[in-house]
Parts: structure tokens; sequence; C-alpha cells
């Protein structure tokens, strides 16, 4: 894919698609994803995703069609999906054909989706294993990426799954077939497969516990997924129970789900003046980095000093231009340390022709600094 970060966001995510499309990680007819999922995963507002859709237009890369969306046009030319090149013969002589194996996230936009990436490289050794990285973006995607792999004889995959309410065919072939796959992040109820996870529920509750300490007694929590999402229902699990034993009552902890901020909606505004001025909430806790850097943001428009006024803590450490990043008190997941794990099951699997299925959960750690202070009463 060429350099492109010196051109213009909506040029940007104009090549990001068409590397896409010429990849084949989109197909003829595939839909693209909907304006407002690609105004959250790039952060820009719909003027630039239009302009980005309409060019590729333009260029017969897709077809446009009102109140159905976007998609990948029949018409289009794309190269060869398999490249010719052939392994180096250093390489083969030395080690022999090296294994090919996938790892899918659904974005590398965040730090948390590329250290983890790390993670799992590190226990890949390069002069042992190619690894192919994908993104999937959308289910649809993630499905037919899990397809191409299993065409193209990908030797094991490390896979953080898109949240949705059914796994797909490909995926229960896998577990029948007892095909090398690891889990990352989250895990798929009725499906017995291996997966490396973060303790979602002792993360809320060192949320709540942090926040208690420091007098907080009414807390909202906040996020952009829904509420019934994998990582966020056990969030706010925690929340709740944390809440119960230290003895909040729940009516005190305010839940804010698909909370769409890239929108830039006035009525999250209206919202955040309601919790702190009406039901006196002096503590925020943002379920995805992003949503942190808004809630600031916001709040700070309203004139409302952070940790002045109310304290403000997230999940995962934020990407802030405007801020030091030691300045978000933060939930800490040891993304790294889950990418390595789920890398050394994976290479376990291929390496050592075991069938075991692994279990492996990761403690979070709480990492204060000045985003958070004592309740204001």
């Amino acid at each position: 894919m060429p350099n492109i970060s010196n051109q213009p966001m909506y040029q940007r995510i104009k090549a990001d698609i068409m590397h896409q499309i010429e990849s084949h990680l989109l197909s003829p007819g595939d839909r693209i994803p909907t304006e407002l999922a690609l105004m959250e995963q790039y952060g820009v507002s719909r003027i630039t995703i239009s302009k980005a859709l309409n060019e590729l237009k333009e260029e017969g890369y897709v077809e446009r069609f009102p109140n159905r969306g976007t998609f990948v046009s029949q018409n289009a030319q794309f190269p060869s999906l398999v490249s010719e090149a052939k392994v180096p013969e250093k390489a083969e002589a030395s080690e022999g054909l090296l294994k090919e194996v996938a790892c899918i996230l659904p974005t590398f936009s965040d730090l948390f989706s590329l250290s983890m990436i790390n993670g799992v490289l590190s226990a890949l050794p390069a002069s042992e294993y190619i690894c192919h990285i994908f993104r999937s973006d959308n289910p649809q995607i993630e499905n037919y990426l899990l397809k191409r792999c299993l065409d193209l004889n990908i030797a094991g995959i490390v896979l953080f799954p898109q949240d949705q309410p059914f796994f797909s065919n490909e995926l229960l072939l896998m577990q029948l077939q007892k095909y090398p796959l690891v889990l990352l992040d989250r895990y798929l109820p009725r499906l017995d497969t291996s997966y490396v996870i973060a303790d979602n529920q002792a993360a809320g509750a060192l949320c709540v516990r942090h926040l208690h300490e420091l007098g907080h007694q009414r807390i909202a929590f906040f996020t952009s997924s829904l509420r019934s999402t994998f990582s966020v229902k056990y969030r706010i699990e925690g929340v709740l129970d944390a809440a119960s034993r230290l003895g909040i009552p729940e009516s005190s902890v305010h839940i804010a789900d698909h909370v769409l901020y890239w929108d830039k909606n006035s009525h999250y505004e209206e919202l955040l003046t309601r919790l702190i001025h009406q039901e006196r909430v002096t503590a925020f806790i943002a379920s995805q980095s992003g949503m942190g850097v808004y809630l600031l943001d916001t709040l700070r428009s309203l004139g409302i000093s952070v940790p002045g006024q109310v304290s403000l803590m997230c999940f995962d450490q934020p990407l802030t231009q405007t801020q030091h990043p030691d300045f978000f008190t933060h939930i800490d997941q040891s993304e790294y340390v889950m990418g390595r794990e789920a890398g050394l099951i994976l290479r376990r699997y291929l390496e050592q022709r075991t069938t075991t299925v692994y279990h492996k959960v990761i403690a979070p750690t709480l990492k204060v600094h000045h985003s958070t202070g004592a309740a204001v009463l």
C-alpha cells in the first residue's frame, strides 16, 4: 500500500478502501461499511467520508444506491489475490518452508490493537513463521478472511473476533476440524476453542474501587458500544457488583451505551450537563480510550474542569495531542501480554501437534495519573 501519510484525510480513507478492494479483502458485490461506521473508524465527519466514497464511485471502484448503501462494483478489475513472490532461497535452504499463519483484528487504529499485534509477533519468530496481518472491519469481511485463510492453507489463526450474536460457519468448521485457532480479547459462547482475554469484570470493579476511595458516590459509565457487547457487558457487571459491595446504590450508577460521540451530537452535551447538575455525578468511566478523549474535551467545552470538578478515567491509554500521555487514569489490560500468550498457544498447536483447548484470563491493572481526584461534594 503506498505511503499516504501526507495526503488529505479523505484521500487516505479512499486509498485504504481501494487497498481492501484490490487485495480482495472486499470482493465485487460486497457492501462497504456504512458512513456512520466509517466515521467511527476514522474519527472524521460525514462530509469527509462522502467525498472519499464519491471519488471511488467516479473511478468505478464502488456503486452507491440511495437507502441501500455502497457496494464494490461488479465491473471493477482487480489484481490476483495470491502473490507470485517466493520464499527467499536462503530461508528455504536453512529453515525449510516457513509456516504461514494469520492474525485478524477489527482495527489497527489504536495503541491497544498495535500493541496486541506486536505481542502476537513476539511469539512467532520471523525465521520460522510468516504472519499475515488482516483488518476485518466488520463481520462480513471477517468471515471472508477466515474462508480465504482456509482456502489458502494458512496453518493457523489468531483472531480478535467481531462482536456479533452468532459465529460463522467457518468458525464452526474450524472447531470440528480441530483447526489451530486462538481467539483474542473475547470468546464466543458455545464455541469450544482456545482464547486469551482480559478480566473485564475485574477491570470494572477496579474503576469503582478507585473512585470510591476518592469519595465518589455517583458515577457514570459511558460506552460507544451496546451494553450487550462482550467486553462492555462484563465491565458493566464489574462496575455494578463493586458498587453494590461498597454500598453505592444502583440508582447512583448511570450507564450510557451506544454513545456515538463522533457524530458531535449536542444531545450528549445535554446528557453530561444533566448528569452533573441534576444527578450530581462526580466521576465518569469511559469504556474506550476514544470515548475518554471525547468526554474530556466536551467537559472542558462546558466549563467543567477535570479533575477539579469531576474525575474521569478510561480503559486503555488514550492518544491525544492536547494532553500528556500520563494524564489519564486508565485500566491497563496488558494487551501486549494477551497477544504474546495467544501467539504462544498457536505456536504450541503447530509445533507440538496438540489439540488441547486453552483458556487464559489476564488480570488488568490500574494506572493512576492526573485525571482523577478527590470528589467535590
